[in-house]
Order: C-alpha cells, then structure tokens, then sequence
C-alpha cells in the first residue's frame, strides 16, 4: 500500500474524529518482527515517542487499549486511544490517536468509528497490487462529501460524484427506518415523489439486499440470492444493470444504495469493491451529519428511546432485574401504610416508694430484710443497739429520784425558791425521760406498708454506726406500677400523652403489656452517650409477678404513615441535620 493513501486516508480519519490533536499508523515490515510508521498526522508532528509507546501498550494487550486523562507538559490532559490493525487473524499493525480529554465517557463512540473507517482500509491492503488511482477516486468522492456543510448537501454531492466515478445512469440513496427503506435522494431529479411506482421499486430493491445482509448486483450468474425485487426493475423501467450496497453503523443498517445503469456495462467486482468500501467511511459520517441537524425534540426522543433500549434491553439482565425489583419494592412500601411505633428502653417502677431511715443515731444490731424480699406492714426489717439507750434511761431516772428527794427536803424546810429550782429540773428529768423511751420504741424499723424491698442491704453491715437520717431501704408497693420509658430526643416531638403502646420485659419476652403515655418530662439528661427524655406511663392490669427494677422494651403507637417513611425517617432527619450544619 501507498503511502500517499495512507496519509490521505489518516487525514480524512482525524477530521471525522473531533478534538483529534495527534494520530499515527503503523504497519508491519516485511518480515513481520518489526513496526514502522505509515502516516502520521498532522505532517508536523516531531515527538512520536508517545504514540509509539502507546502503540506498544495496544500490541502488548491486543486489544483495543484507552489511556485517559494523560498529564501532559503543556499542563493539558488528553486521552489516548489504541487500535491494532487485524485481517483474518493477521497482524497488520496498530493505529494510535491523541485526543483532547473528553468529561464525558466517549470510548465506545471512538472506537466504533475506527473500526469502522479501518474496514475498508484492511481490504485496501490486502490489494496491494491495487493501482493508487482506485483509492484516488475514493479520497476523492469523500473529499466531496466531506466539504458539504448540510446533510442534504451531502446526499446531493453523493448522488452527483458516484454517477459519475461510476459511470452510472442514475443512483438512488434511501434511509432504513422502521423496518422499511425510503429513498431520500436520487441523480438527475431534484423532486421526489414517494408514490412513484419506480422510486417504490427501488425502495424494495433496498429492503431486498439490506434483510439478506449482502451486496445484491445483477446480472450475476453466479449469486445464490433472491433478486426478484431487482429483477422486476429491470424487466419494466429497462434497466440492464443494478448494483444495491447496504449501509452500516453501530452494527445496524441505516440505508443502502442503488446504482442503475444499462445492460451493456455490467457493474465489475472493482465497482463493488470501490462502493463497499466508501460507504464504510461515509456511512457514520452521513448518521452524525443528520443527528447533527435534528431538531433538538427530536434529538431527545432519539436518545430517550436509546435509554429506553439500553434500560429494557437483555444486556446486564441480572443488574437490571435487582434496579426493577428495589425499584418495585420502594413503590409498594411508598404505598403501603402501617403503624408507627416509637422504641424505647423502660425500667418499671412503683407508682410511690417509701424510704426507711434511720431514727437516731447508733449502731446497726440486726437486719432480716434486703432488696428484693417481700415485707408486710409493721414487719421488722431491722434493729439498731439499744444498749446506750437503756443506759441514758437509767441514768435519767436515778437523777429524777434524786430531784424529787431534794424536792420533799426543800418543801419541809420551807425554801421555796429552792423548790421551784427543784420542780424545773424534775419536769426536765421527765421529758428527757420520755425522749429516751420514745427513741427505744424506733430503735425496731418496721415496714410501713405491704411491698417489696427494691434498696438496702444491711447483712454486711452489721455493727457499723448509722447516722440519724442515713436511708436505710426503699420500699415500693405490691400494686400500682408506672413505667419509665427513655426515649431518644430524635423522637420525642412524636409522643403526646395519651397514646397507648406495649411493654415487653427481658425477663418475660413471651408476654406483652399495654401501656399508656401519662406525663412528659420536659428536661432532658444524658443515658449512656445519648440524650433522653424521662416518659411515664401507666401499666394497667399487671400480674404480681412484676417486680419494681424490671427492665425491657416498651413501643409507643404514634400513628400511621408509609412503609418506607417508617423505615428511613431515621436517616432522612439525620440527613437534613446534616445538610443544614453545611
């Protein structure tokens, strides 16, 4: 191969590539051990060192190889794509471009049109002997089209040179849309006129060789395929000679193109060869050109139903399978309405609680009561010596026997000052006396109703002293419980009073007991690394298995609402607390 047409074929390539800063094809020598370059682009270029080693990368992986977002010295970032060149398993070579770096992911776009440009390159050099005058007049008709700045200016200019390379009567180019073919433009006729009955010939002519996927030329002896739509084109419009070329992008037609001339020019393999390998270049280049210039509604509903294609499609099954399954199942608890129900930790407790404290000051004799026993009223739970007291009794009432003997002394010798001295100390002695006694009679700490100790163990502490005042056990009632539930100040602005709910107990899990909200406590204070809010709620009808102290799991019913509210709330306030800190 030429490098003249190498470098006009790389030319054309770069151009159709948009943002290309560099490129560069290499090819194999003759003993196939080393590369060398071809064409670069553009003429100017004086450091390959880059592209080559790219170039060595793409033959190292063969396969198709990107670099993005390269750090150049100039401070600009390029992506680097890498091709290599393969005809039926043979190694030709690697084709390198530099791009501009791209935000938005173009690789699949990129390498699809080099693939599709390297097609007919590969069949161009597998006809080495090809004279360099057949890929001139390919250049040549692309060139033309190429410099068109409109779509229909590229249909008109291809229906003006081809007829002409070809030495054609007339030459038809139709659209492949839904299924069927619609010529769009046609040589030596400017108007179209859809219900012509040649037009339509020519469009089943189309539609005859693009769902057969081949080439169709006749006259040729040698085809086994159906020509019926063609062969009735020539027998009424008198046409000897018919050649129809599919054409193709992204791997789907989107045209063809009909050739008509008379029956002496038979249309030759170099014909076919040189119409197959322009329309695979001019082929995407025509699809961009008219996507260009679509109008911007319905540029969105090509690339919705694109979209629509890839989301729908069998690609990715199973990751689409699970995006329309958690899809599905957000919509069904978006519909869905249940109970929502606050958690919280609760302690039961006694609806009172007495408190037994020491009546004076002493030491501890004896203690038969301690948390968690059951007392009756009036039961001793515990002593206190009463020895010093005994003591401070008998001292007291020796000295009153002594007042009242001076009294009867200063009463028979008639000192009445003396006697009413004597009858203030005797009145003192008394109540003293009567102090003691009374402090004998609590030195026995009686239970002061039926319930069950829930504080005070005094067993081991037998003998230590006791100040006056110092609690000595908490004692709650049988009956009447209320219960303590901590709930988060997240989920406080839920609760109300008067809202029912259930209580569920470590140590009785299988049993739940209805509660309701009796009082809010509007302070709040910290448990366990987290701030609460104290809520008190009555428990009604509970079994005299409970104990005051008892811990579990209580649940407040604050309303209906969504299942998936119910289930993110939680996040979605932590999530606009978030936002609102920024």
């Amino acid at each position: 191969m030429s490098t003249r047409f190498a470098q006009q074929w790389l030319d054309i390539l770069c151009r159709l590539v948009p943002h290309t800063q560099a490129a560069m094809l290499m090819v194999m020598d003759a003993d196939g051990k080393t590369l060398r370059p071809l064409a670069e682009w553009p003429a100017t270029i004086t450091d390959t060192v880059e592209l080559s080693a790219i170039c060595k990368l793409t033959l190292d992986k063969n396969q198709p190889t990107c670099v993005p977002n390269v750090l150049q010295p100039d401070q600009r970032h390029y992506d680097m794509f890498g091709l290599p060149v393969v005809d039926e398993s043979v190694l030709l070579g690697a084709l390198v471009l530099k791009l501009e770096h791209a935000d938005v992911d173009n690789r699949q776009m990129v390498f699809d049109t080099l693939r599709q440009s390297l097609q007919w390159w590969r069949l161009a050099h597998g006809r080495g002997q090809q004279n360099d005058d057949f890929y001139a007049s390919i250049v040549g008709l692309l060139a033309a089209c190429f410099q068109q700045n409109t779509y229909p200016e590229v249909l008109i200019s291809l229906a003006t040179e081809l007829p002409r390379l070809l030495n054609c009567d007339r030459i038809a180019i139709g659209e492949f849309k839904d299924n069927y073919s619609t010529v769009v433009a046609i040589s030596n006729n400017a108007q179209l006129d859809q219900q012509a009955n040649l037009l339509q010939k020519i469009a089943d002519a189309m539609d005859e060789a693009i769902e057969q996927d081949a080439v169709v030329s006749v006259p040729d002896t040698k085809s086994v395929g159906i020509q019926r739509a063609h062969q009735e084109i020539i027998r009424k419009y008198g046409y000897g000679s018919l050649l129809t070329v599919p054409m193709l992008h992204g791997g789907e037609f989107i045209g063809a193109i009909t050739l008509l001339r008379g029956e002496e020019q038979p249309f030759a393999k170099e014909a076919v060869r040189l119409c197959e390998q322009a329309l695979a270049l001019l082929g995407p280049y025509m699809t961009l050109k008219k996507r260009d210039e679509q109008a911007l509604t319905l540029k969105i509903g090509a690339t919705l139903k694109q979209r629509l294609s890839a989301l729908f499609g069998v690609q990715h099954f199973k990751l689409k399978l699970t995006a329309i399954s958690l899809l599905a199942f957000l919509l069904v608890s978006a519909v869905l309405r249940g109970d929502f129900r606050l958690t919280a930790d609760a302690v039961l407790e006694g609806k009172i609680q007495r408190v037994v404290a020491a009546p004076i000051t002493g030491f501890l004799q004896a203690a038969s009561a301690r948390a968690g026993d059951t007392v009756r009223q009036g039961e001793v739970m515990a002593s206190l010596d009463d020895a010093e007291l005994q003591l401070e009794l008998n001292k007291l009432d020796g000295q009153l026997q002594k007042f009242r003997r001076e009294y009867r002394e200063a009463l028979s010798g008639g000192d009445l000052v003396k006697v009413r001295v004597i009858s203030a100390q005797i009145e003192q002695a008394d109540a003293e006396m009567e102090l003691t006694r009374q402090q004998l009679q609590k030195v026995n700490l009686a239970a002061p109703f039926d319930g069950v100790v829930i504080e005070g163990d005094l067993s081991q502490k037998l003998g230590s002293p006791v100040e006056r005042g110092e609690i000595l056990f908490k004692i709650a009632p049988l009956s009447g419980y209320r219960i303590i539930l901590k709930v988060d100040e997240s989920l406080i602005s839920y609760v109300a009073e008067g809202q029912k709910g259930e209580l569920v107990l470590a140590s009785m899990p299988s049993q739940t007991f209805p509660l309701r909200v009796q009082k809010i406590t509007a302070v709040a204070k910290t448990d366990s690394g987290k701030n609460i809010f104290r809520v008190e709620a009555s428990l009604e009808n509970a079994p005299e298995l409970l104990r005051p102290g008892m811990e579990g799991i209580g649940k407040i019913a604050a309303g209906r609402a969504s299942l998936l509210w119910i289930w993110s709330h939680d996040m979605l306030a932590w999530l606009r607390l978030w936002i609102w800190s920024w």
